[in-house]
């Protein structure tokens, strides 16, 4: 009975629920349509947040230039510099300046090789040409540079002769205690048992560089000759500027030794002595056709011949050298140094005796042999063994 009770109860309460809703709004109006008018209404007035009014919104073309003005400058581009050409170096010059000598003889030994006939070290330099080297080669130490001579500073029978200090001081300087090669000359060594080479230092010929400084002449010595031309071009081109010994006074080059270049004893302008000359200008007329008759004796007139060699007045007739042989004179002086050379020249003792002329002079068969068998003057026979040379000047007869 009670659960009929509550079963009606509840269904009585779905009725009222029912009945009071209805009231409200009918189905398909009312309620929803308002409801979706309120939300539309409020879409409208709310402006969406992702878009913008077309007319602000900027156009593609603004959008461009916007970002190509908001772009951040971008920097210059620089060029690259064309990188600098390398200097090109200059030509290495000659330096006097050498290496630093080596002083180990076992490290000149082992580099002894390529086409020396002997490596060796410059122990000391004696003058300008001559060196001495260790070790020794064949037990000798002392090596002359050949095919050419430098003024002479340490012979004992000579005196120093000009610009022979300069060439040691040089030689010295480049060789001592240098590591230098030897090529020997055909002949190995000379009368005075020094070794005869050409030494070459820095792969440089010493000899050469002693010619092409000025320090020394050519001086081609048979057999030694491999390198006369090489050594006579040197020298040609150090004259001209007068180079050392080519730049001494006429004086100063009649001290040196005579090698057929110009320069040395006997050389032209080295001939006579002052005294000589002196005595050839007073005893001679200074002007006119000479002949011996204007000379007081041959001497004086061998002088004038030896001042003037082309004769031009014509007082050596047979050519041979001396002058007025078979001529007399009006009484003479004593004859001057270089006729006297000239007659000693004549009667070394390697010449031949004169021969007779006209039936005069020295009898083939020797003797007792006066001058009044003889068409004198003539040069002295070797010995004189007649005292034909009355006053020893080299011609007997006069």
């Amino acid at each position: 009975m009670r659960k009929f009770f509550v079963l009606l109860l509840g269904i009585g309460l779905v009725l009222a629920g029912c009945d009071a809703s209805g009231g409200q709004q009918g189905p398909g109006t009312g309620g929803e349509a308002d409801k979706k008018d309120k939300v539309d209404s409020l879409a409208k007035d709310k402006p969406r947040p992702d878009k913008e009014p077309a007319e602000k919104r900027p156009s593609k073309e603004q959008r461009v230039d916007a970002e190509t003005d908001e772009a951040p400058d971008e920097p210059e581009r620089t060029s690259r510099p064309e990188p600098a050409p390398n200097p090109k170096p200059e030509p290495a010059k000659r330096s006097k300046q050498r290496p630093e000598p080596a002083v180990s003889a076992s490290a000149t030994a082992s580099a002894s090789g390529g086409d020396y006939d002997k490596t060796v070290t410059v122990s000391r330099v004696v003058d300008g040409d001559t060196v001495e080297i260790s070790p020794a080669v064949g037990g000798i130490n002392d090596v002359r540079l050949i095919g050419i001579d430098t003024p002479e500073t340490v012979d004992p029978g000579e005196e120093v002769e000009p610009y022979g200090p300069e060439a040691s001081t040089f030689a010295t300087e480049e060789l001592t205690g240098q590591s230098v090669g030897l090529e020997f000359g055909v002949e190995r060594t000379d009368q005075y048992d020094r070794l005869l080479a050409y030494v070459y230092v820095d792969e440089e010929m010493f000899n050469e560089i002693l010619v092409e400084e000025g320090y020394a002449q050519a001086y081609p010595y048979e057999p030694d000759t491999e390198y006369e031309d090489r050594f006579a071009t040197a020298q040609e081109e150090t004259k001209a500027p007068g180079l050392g010994i080519w730049g001494l006074s006429l004086d100063e080059q009649c001290l040196l030794a005579n090698h057929g270049n110009g320069i040395g004893e006997g050389s032209p302008g080295c001939g006579e002595s002052s005294a000589s000359l002196e005595a050839t200008s007073s005893a001679a007329p200074s002007s006119g056709d000479l002949d011996c008759s204007d000379f007081g004796s041959q001497a004086e007139a061998q002088a004038t011949l030896d001042a003037d060699p082309s004769d031009p007045n014509g007082l050596d007739a047979e050519g041979d050298g001396q002058a007025c042989e078979a001529s007399s004179f009006g009484g003479g002086s004593a004859a001057s140094s270089s006729a006297s050379s000239s007659a000693s020249a004549s009667a070394s003792p390697s010449a031949p005796s004169p021969a007779p002329r006209d039936g005069g002079g020295v009898p083939s068969g020797g003797g007792d042999i006066d001058c009044d068998e003889v068409d004198g003057p003539i040069p002295t026979p070797p010995g004189d063994p007649d005292g034909l040379d009355g006053d020893g000047d080299g011609l007997a007869c006069e």
